[in-house]
Formats: C-alpha cells, structure tokens, sequence
C-alpha cells in the first residue's frame, strides 16, 4: 500500500483496503454454497453502496481513486467467492425465489428494504450497481 496523508479520506480507505484484503485471504481459504455466495453478493452490495459515503474521490489529489479503489477490492472478494462457489450454477444467477414472500428478490432489493423503512413518508432510491 501507499503512504497514506493525514486526512480523512486516506485514512478510511487505507482501513478499508486493509480490511477487505485481509476478507480477500479469508475468502480465498473457504469453500462457499450456493447460500453462502448469496450472502456475499448481499454484503457487496451493501458495502458498495456505503462506500461513496465515507470515502470521495478527489480528482488532482493523491487520494484520487480511493473509493474506486475500496470498490475494486470489493469486486476481488466477489470474484474469489464466486471461484470457490461448489455450486457453479448460481454464480450468474443474482435473482432469488423467496418462498415465505412469494417473490422475486436480489440482493440489491434486499439491501433496499434492509437500509429504507418502506413506512417512511420520503421516497428513497438508490443507485443500481454492477459489479467488473
């Protein structure tokens, strides 16, 4: 890694790369089922989208692609995870049957309802993301 600057934004995402390559080794050394890439592709989408909350990318500075950064190491862990699937025929498939619902779920859908109340009187809405 990169000296860091003592500002906020190089120090986040200094963190997060730390972390999220110490989830890359650990994802390296495990064995995922069709459940378990489920989860992972949940807990990436959710990160993604916290991500550009903390970290900003600041163009003409050293810290000029953190979150792209943060968010490349986000796609390594989903790429591994997805090499040590046992189940290869969920690995594309990012819709999932939700039997106690009766529907249709994704794991951007899932991060929606898991972040905004849907009895909340504003609308929100997030942006659709997709990962390399």
């Amino acid at each position: 890694f990169d000296e860091l600057e003592f500002t906020r934004n190089s120090v986040i995402s200094g963190i997060l790369r730390v972390a999220l390559s110490g989830l890359v080794e650990c994802v390296r050394s495990s064995v995922f089922s069709s459940l378990g890439l489920r989860q992972m592709k949940v807990d990436a989408v959710l990160l993604r989208y916290l991500v550009p909350h903390f970290i900003k990318d600041e163009y003409g500075t050293p810290d000029a692609n953190a979150c792209t950064g943060v968010c490349n190491v986000i796609d390594n862990v989903m790429l591994n995870a997805e090499q040590r699937c046992v189940d290869p025929e969920v690995i594309g498939d990012d819709e999932y049957y939700d039997a106690e619902k009766d529907e249709i779920v994704t794991p951007f859908i899932l991060v929606q309802q898991f972040l905004f109340n849907k009895n909340d009187e504003d609308e929100h809405t997030m942006e659709r993301i997709s990962f390399s």
